[in-house]
């Protein structure tokens, strides 16, 4: 019985940690979604996003499909040539991840 009951804990910390991290892994794809949702809706070129962000162009791209996780600075940057507060992003990116459950 003991061995039945430490190995369904085992397996429930196991769940509450992959769903966190699952759960955060999407929120970032989503902040990330919404940014470049946001570009397009200026009708702006990563070019003239990485511009402005100080960024290469090769930077922007990477990071809208999602083949480089960006810092915070990074958000931040991209963030600030758009013109948008990323803390509502990510609030945003939050509700809609959650949203979807």
């Amino acid at each position: 019985m003991t061995i039945v009951i430490s190995t369904v804990n085992l397996i429930s910390l196991y769940a509450l940690f992959v769903s966190k991290d699952r759960l955060r892994e999407s929120v970032a794809l989503e902040v990330v979604r919404l940014l470049r949702c946001e570009r397009e809706k200026q009708a702006l070129s990563m070019n003239v996003v990485a511009e402005r962000a100080g960024l290469s162009q090769s930077m922007v791209s990477l990071v809208e499909r999602d083949l480089r996780n960006p810092t915070l600075d990074v958000l931040l940057r991209i963030g600030d040539a758009l013109s948008v507060e990323i803390g509502a992003i990510i609030t945003r990116a939050q509700h809609n991840i959650t949203s979807r459950k």
